[in-house]
């Protein structure tokens, strides 16, 4: 997630470097060839490239839309999966509340409620094609977290392992019926967050349709300075490079946001938001060694 834009727009002003290269290149040989030899000719319909330059526009505005969409339910889902992991640890401790002196009771509470915060770690990771093992350690114990190497869907198999943890507490009457009920509808809910967050992750944006406004920008940059050989020679240039580059970015910022769970800036900062989970499961358990939580680096959060 960017918290410094000055820094991430300068970022993708550089990035935007390579396509203007040969658009600024282009408008330069039209731009000498007009003062040389008088284009006016060969000059283009204006009213032409008003329409062409509009339903680009359309076609921009819808596309930076539905990749908004995409980001904004990416940040919502996690922000459920915040509230239910910390409702999934209040529940257990509060469940169980009066039954600490049972040492057995205790520590399955405990493992139960780690095991979330490594949940949201392993979840993060797999969304970014990273792996989902790292950082659980601490969280799970060693023998634990060799059954998960095998797991094709590392989070899916800790969720399967709560599930069963929570039916041995509901057989050794640890909790009661209703309290089982309510801890399965927890379960149930981060499923259903975690699933959404595979959803929008396997499904890529058309490439079909970057396709087509690119081409559609690029057709657009080629008729552009016939429209404005009456122009004088600065302006053309100007007006050319400017429409130009303010096409491609706004493009650019449509391609950042379609997938908020790819390692760039504007992702999700899924990992920061494990970190604060894990640290209130910790301080909800009575645990006073507390991590550190993670900070913007260049003016990015991950």
């Amino acid at each position: 997630m960017i918290t410094d834009t000055s820094r991430t727009t300068w970022r993708m002003v550089g990035e935007l470097w390579w396509p203007m290269l040969p658009i600024i290149g282009y408008v330069l040989v039209v731009s000498w060839v007009d003062l040389a030899y008088h284009l006016e000719v060969y000059e283009f319909p204006i009213s032409i490239l008003g329409v062409l330059g509009t339903l680009i526009g359309l076609l921009l505005a819808f596309r930076t839309n539905s990749s908004y969409d995409r980001w904004w339910e990416a940040r919502t889902l996690w922000g459920a999966i915040v509230n239910d992991s910390r409702t999934w640890t209040r529940q257990l401790v509060t469940f169980t509340s009066g039954r600490e002196e049972a040492a057995d009771s205790w520590s399955a509470v405990r493992q139960m409620s780690l095991r979330q915060a490594a949940w949201c770690y392993a979840l993060s990771r797999n969304l970014r094609g990273q792996d989902p093992l790292v950082g659980m350690e601490g969280l799970v114990n060693s023998y634990e977290l060799e059954r998960y190497r095998d797991a094709q869907n590392v989070p899916n198999e800790i969720l399967h392992r709560q599930g069963l943890e929570l039916r041995e507490l509901k057989a050794q009457g640890e909790i009661e019926l209703y309290e089982f009920v309510e801890l399965e509808r927890t379960l149930m809910r981060l499923t259903n967050s975690m699933g959404g967050c595979e959803r929008i992750k396997n499904t890529p944006f058309p490439a079909l349709y970057s396709r087509m406004v690119h081409g559609l920008i690029y057709g657009f940059v080629i008729f552009l300075p016939f429209g404005l050989v009456r122009v004088p020679t600065p302006g053309l240039i100007f007006i050319s490079l400017a429409l130009s580059f303010g096409f491609l970015l706004v493009d650019h910022v449509a391609i950042y946001l379609q997938d908020p769970f790819s390692s760039r800036p504007s992702d999700t900062p899924t990992l920061a938001l494990s970190r604060t989970i894990e640290i209130n499961i910790r301080q909800m358990l009575g645990e006073t060694q507390l991590p550190e939580k993670i900070e913007p680096i260049n003016g990015v959060l991950y």
